[in-house]
């Protein structure tokens, strides 16, 4: 089977869309498959350039198409960039040989509409039509109303629904993110439940990169100088779909709490904000650290006695914070600032692995940290719960092997 991979980050992007996906191409060629992965050779959130526009890299053949790098300053820059890699990415997904299936994501947008172009003139190379595979990491154009930077009922967000709705109907198969995900595409885009073609397939972390270890034994603690105290860490992007003022109001509330250390790591719009907020009021117990190499992510990740995740409740079913993954796989309990009804609030519950706290709920949010950290026993069962899940559900090797099924049956769909 010759799998594309169609997305706009890829190894060696540290975006965590390009850090699935190059699990997914690896688990796909240590099973015999081919992989091509057509991507942009701009590095994401960037102006950067990777070097190399075509390469081979462990049997994966990577070709990095070009376009425009005016990034996140403006909507307009940002169209461009979009509709420049549109551009560029159609010219080589037209050029390559045909391939049994396109496996489209949606970065950027409608992304996946090439597939369906493309599908709709060529054969594979057994003369069957080729197959597509829509992997919704976010759902369109209702990132975009949630954001606020489109208009529910404006002409170009009804334009942008159609084609959702058309690719949802068209798809040889369609993988969600987290059953609120699925719920919303059943409410908001009349797919039946009951289709065989849609499947839920939580994003995931690799086991044998992240994996718990003691305090005394990861040195990014002592060199931090933070290995006496109680570490609360939120780790990755800190954007549109998140809330920074409960986080804010307990980092104010403890601000003299000096056996609290409140560790940022990572990036996003509403980061840059609080890192502002915490120069501003001076905060005694906050750090603030930018995103860790992957090689280093396990070092960074088990710096924290607990984990934050937080999203806004106008972003449940349309993104679900991939974050949750590795905080599991390194056997630490999350505290989920956000809705009970997200994907990630869910599996929070259901495995006994954190707590949720309602947007807003200050005391609830120190209230949790007080629990865990007055009481080893649960903190550690809570952590001990999370790894359980993660190896069951959750891990490269399970989530990968999920689309490998997924990919073979939509050959036969």
């Amino acid at each position: 089977m010759h799998v594309v991979i169609l997305n706009q980050t890829f190894h060696p992007d540290v975006a965590a869309t390009a850090q699935h996906m190059w699990d997914l191409a690896r688990h796909l060629t240590k099973a015999g498959h081919r992989v091509t992965a057509i991507t942009s050779q701009t590095v994401y959130g960037s102006t950067e350039r990777f070097e190399k526009t075509h390469e081979v890299i462990e049997g994966i053949e990577i070709f990095r198409v070009k376009q425009t790098a005016f990034g996140k300053k403006n909507i307009l820059g940002r169209l461009i960039d979009f509709g420049s890699f549109y551009l560029t990415a159609f010219a080589r997904l037209a050029r390559i040989g045909c391939p049994d299936v396109i496996y489209g994501l949606t970065s950027p947008p409608m992304i996946s509409v090439l597939a369906q172009i493309v599908r709709t003139f060529r054969r594979s190379p057994s003369k069957k039509r080729i197959a597509f595979v829509h992997h919704l990491m976010d759902l369109y154009p209702d990132a975009a109303v949630a954001m606020k930077v489109a208009r529910p009922r404006a002409l170009t967000t009804r334009i942008t629904a159609w084609f959702t709705r058309r690719m949802l109907k068209h798809a040889d198969a369609t993988i969600v993110l987290g059953e609120d995900m699925k719920r919303r595409i059943v409410s908001e885009y009349g797919v039946s439940p009951d289709d065989p073609r849609l499947h839920v397939v939580t994003p995931w972390a690799d086991p044998h990169e992240l994996f718990p270890i003691y305090p005394s034994e990861n040195p990014l603690r002592l060199e931090l100088g933070i290995n006496q105290t109680f570490n609360i860490v939120y780790s990755g992007n800190l954007g549109m779909a998140h809330d920074v003022e409960t986080m804010s109001s307990a980092v104010q509330r403890t601000r003299n709490d000096l056996n609290l250390k409140w560790l940022f790591i990572g990036s996003g719009k509403r980061f840059d904000l609080l890192k502002a907020r915490a120069t501003e009021k001076a905060w005694p117990n906050a750090t603030f650290l930018g995103y860790r190499d992957r090689s280093k992510l396990n070092a960074s990740l088990n710096l924290a006695d607990v984990h934050l995740i937080s999203q806004l409740p106008e972003f449940t079913g349309i993104v679900v914070p991939s974050k949750l993954f590795g905080i599991m796989a390194v056997g630490k309990p999350a505290v989920m600032i956000g809705p009970n009804d997200a994907a990630v609030s869910e599996i929070i519950l259901k495995n006994d692995a954190g707590f949720v706290v309602p947007i807003g709920d200050v005391d609830g949010l120190i209230g949790a940290i007080e629990r865990l950290r007055n009481d080893p026993n649960l903190l550690k069962g809570l952590g001990s719960n999370a790894r359980k899940a993660f190896e069951r559900d959750h891990s490269s090797t399970v989530c990968c092997e999920r689309i490998l099924q997924i990919l073979n049956a939509s050959l036969n769909s």
